[in-house]
């Protein structure tokens, strides 16, 4: 049983980042991985102008969307309708979501603020997904 990473590549062929903001209807097949091969799928998908990477568990066949990318970054998902701002695809410890640098800053500080109030050690939470693959 493997876990299955799966690259899809946007096919309509827009070329600013504000284009692929949730209009984008054609995909294209472009690759799998297996188990640790995340981080190869991870960085193909960056290397394109809008893509994702689905992940398939091999216990239950449930899929996910573990990984977006679009160059120049997506509508940051808290702040971007009010303020266009734009950011990679960032995991935090609730949710993974395309998130600008004020924001990512943001929710890194209220949860450096619960662990000092915890008494546990701090660390860094919210991460481009990007870094995962660097790992």
């Amino acid at each position: 049983m493997s876990w299955r990473y799966d690259l899809y590549v946007c096919d309509c062929g827009y070329e600013r980042p504000e284009e692929h903001d949730g209009t984008c209807g054609a995909w294209r097949h472009a690759g799998t991985w297996l188990n640790d091969g995340f981080r190869d799928a991870f960085k193909a998908a960056a290397r394109e102008a809008h893509a994702y990477v689905e992940t398939t568990s091999p216990h239950t066949g449930n899929k996910i969307v573990s990984f977006k990318h679009i160059n120049g970054g997506g509508l940051c998902e808290i702040c971007g309708p009010a303020t266009g701002r734009r950011g990679p695809w960032t995991r935090s410890v609730a949710f993974q979501k395309f998130m600008c640098a004020e924001c990512a800053a943001g929710l890194q500080a209220a949860s450096d603020d619960i662990s000092k109030s915890m008494g546990v050690t701090r660390w860094r939470s919210v991460r481009p997904v990007l870094d995962d693959a660097e790992l």
